[in-house]
């Protein structure tokens, strides 16, 4: 599959800041920590209409999906993507989203007294060690499907660059000590048809009936939630590689990991050991997986001509597993000694390590371990104020991979290369009209008008099929093919409909 379909699933933690706030919480378990956290999303999306955002039920005018998921946190769902730097835009404009959300609540609620400060995170693990997730999705072909084993390796061994990076609190003593992935410790097997309690690398849910040589989606549940631009481009844009390698039937030769979990934990913990590979006598690192996976899809590209979304990806990745290998991390007290690629401008954990080692060294018993907890949580912090990696990113410590402009036009406007757009074009086209939305998933789409058709003085009934002087007082379009855009025959049926109806 040359061309493909993506996206990404955000989960935010929303959390208040106040000492008393932050006491009652300690205290709440269970089903009352759930109430706790579904009334703190309930602030944010109360300010939804102050904000501007244009909404059809959970679905925005940008194309992507806002809702509150199982676990009451606030969920953003970018919209289909064809290119990497188009979902880095769309994710970045769900922070952006979920940050002046957050600043219309504190508004709201300035006057009152007593209420404290929200404060929305963007991460995978909250202080008292819960965890939520951060998800990819990828259209892929049959094959790939049946072959997707071949590229656990490469998913276990990516946090090297797309890990956020974690406190630990060590059983030993309660020392303090780093890993570089955040859901690593919470993933217990190789595949899982669940993402709550059970957590696979591979996430074998099936959310719709799948026909004989139809294309269907890959859920990976297993990765973190990225700050930086450039891990979230990496992430997305070496697996989309990697695909394209597996649909080819290239995968040929690549080592088989013993124990999937296993390396995913140990590697999180610590990012340059070696492991063990199933019938191999040899030990492997994490790089030395990356670059054998790097190796198979040069040589794949080596004979055919990648398009430009590959060709920057496979530029990039190779870019920053050389600066991998020239890190230098002390591995006794994680301090970060040298780092001659500038990797802590493009990778989360290195940031972070960065900087927390200006804090202090993690083994030494006069460092505050509650203050490196709390700045590894702040480095997440949307507020551009008080989050330490919004602060670094303003200071022009991080690089970037889309400008502010186009991630502001993200926040509004759909992709214009896929079935984003006619959802995006929906919502727009009729958000000031006398007509309902309803948006029932990521294919179907319901129109239908309220009060009376123009030109006539009939009231309209409720029934969705009635038909008035020859019209529909209904309009229901699906949109199958994820690839398919906004073209003339919807446009003119929306049009034909809003100017009869709205």
């Amino acid at each position: 599959m040359k061309e493909r379909i993506f996206g990404t699933e955000v989960e935010y933690a929303p959390v208040c800041h106040s000492k008393k706030s932050q006491i009652r919480l300690r205290r709440l378990h269970g089903e009352a920590l759930l109430d706790y956290i579904k009334g703190l999303s309930d602030r944010l999306f109360t300010s939804l209409t102050l904000s501007g955002c244009l909404m059809a039920g959970e679905f925005m005018g940008n194309g992507g999906r806002l809702y509150m998921d199982r676990g009451g946190h606030p969920e953003y769902a970018t919209p289909e993507c064809r290119c990497v730097k188009d979902l880095v835009a769309y994710e970045k404009a769900g922070d952006r989203i979920m940050q002046a959300l957050a600043e219309h609540a504190n508004r709201k609620t300035a006057t009152e007294e007593g209420v404290p400060t929200l404060h929305v995170f963007k991460n995978n693990v909250d202080f008292y060690g819960n965890t939520y997730g951060g998800h990819e999705n990828y259209l892929i072909t049959p094959r790939a499907a049946e072959g997707i084993r071949n590229i656990i390796p490469f998913l276990v061994t990516r946090q090297v660059f797309a890990g956020a990076g974690r406190i630990l609190t060590c059983r030993e003593a309660g020392a303090l000590s780093f890993q570089i992935s955040q859901r690593a410790e919470f993933i217990d097997r190789t595949f899982s048809d669940r993402a709550t309690r059970v957590r696979g690398i591979i996430n074998t849910r099936k959310r719709e009936i799948y026909r004989q040589e139809q294309n269907r989606r890959l859920h990976l549940i297993m990765g973190d939630s990225n700050m930086s631009e450039l891990a979230i481009g990496l992430k997305v844009g070496t697996t989309m590689l990697t695909l394209r390698l597996l649909e080819e039937g290239k995968p040929d030769g690549i080592p088989v990991l013993a124990s999937p979990v296993h390396a995913l934990r140990g590697i999180s913990r610590q990012w340059n050991g070696e492991f063990q590979m199933a019938g191999h006598k040899g030990q492997y690192t994490a790089l030395d997986i990356q670059s054998i996976y790097l190796d198979k899809v040069q040589g794949f590209f080596s004979s055919r001509s990648p398009t430009p979304d590959e060709a920057y990806a496979l530029e990039l990745w190779e870019k920053v597993l050389q600066g991998l290998r020239q890190l230098k991390v002390s591995g006794r007290n994680w301090k970060l000694e040298d780092d001659p690629g500038g990797l802590r401008r493009k990778v989360d954990w290195i940031r972070k390590l960065w900087l927390l080692n200006r804090y202090g060294n993690m083994d030494d018993p006069a460092v505050n371990d509650r203050q490196l907890k709390l700045m590894d949580l702040k480095y997440h912090d949307l507020n551009p104020t008080t989050g330490l990696f919004a602060r670094c990113e303003a200071l022009g410590l991080m690089d970037r991979m889309v400008d502010d402009a186009t991630i502001a036009a993200a926040r509004i406007r759909p992709p214009k290369n896929t079935r984003a757009q006619i959802r995006g074009t929906i919502i727009r086209r009729t958000a000031d009209k006398s007509i309902d939305v309803e948006i029932e998933d990521w294919v179907k789409i319901n129109i239908s008008a309220r009060g009376r058709q123009k030109g006539t003085g009939q009231a309209k009934g409720t029934h969705p099929f009635k038909r008035y002087k020859g019209a529909f007082n209904s309009l229901n379009i699906r949109m199958d093919d994820p690839f398919k855009a906004m073209d003339l025959s919807i446009t003119e049926k929306i049009e034909r409909f809003v100017e009869a109806w709205g």
